[in-house]
């Protein structure tokens, strides 16, 4: 009985042919080494971002930034200019004296900043903000004339347009007069 080696003819014609099953693993094996590289296997590597989504309601916006494990004195929101500024810190809680080690590290910490540009309908004055069970909402106040309001449809000589028409049947010379250059 005759085995293959890394020098016969057989193996070597075998390795430099390009099958569709060698093709997927060169490939899935490319895949993983950039997934490897481009994001990060290690949790300590990338710094805590809370979540946030944005809602909107004819009166308000409103932000929700998840923020599990962050202690409101840890937290802060302010306005600068029309930016609105959320920082703080996640810190990790390390037990000292346990007989306890950490045999992995998933979760991320560190501090945080995220800021986003307000539009000019906000009332910056009535911002209004809430933690609880690891969730910060920000109520953002949309001013009155942003929040818009249904003009109502009038007839007859007492609205504006009806006084300005008024004054232009009576005077049909004024017309006359304007001379379109």
């Amino acid at each position: 009985m005759r085995m293959s080696s890394p020098s016969s003819a057989e193996w070597s014609r075998r390795r430099r042919s390009l099958s569709p099953d060698l093709m997927e693993d060169m490939l899935g094996d490319f895949d993983r080494i950039v997934d490897a590289f481009v994001r990060p296997t290690y949790a300590g590597t990338v710094g805590f971002q809370p979540n946030c989504d944005i809602s909107e309601t004819k009166d308000h916006y409103l932000l929700s930034l998840d923020m599990p494990g962050v202690r409101k004195e840890d937290i802060k929101a302010e306005v600068q200019g029309n930016h609105l500024i959320i920082s703080g810190e996640r810190q990790r809680e390390v037990k000292e004296g346990n007989d306890e080690a950490t045999l992995r590290h998933e979760r991320v910490y560190g501090k945080f900043e995220r800021t986003f540009v307000l539009p000019t309908s906000i009332s910056s004055d009535k911002i209004e903000a809430h933690y609880e069970n690891g969730v910060l909402n920000v109520a953002l106040p949309k001013t009155e004339s942003a929040k818009g309001r249904v003009i109502q449809i009038q007839t007859g000589s007492n609205s504006f347009f009806g006084k300005l028409l008024g004054s232009k049947k009576e005077n049909p010379k004024e017309l006359k007069d304007v001379k379109i250059s």
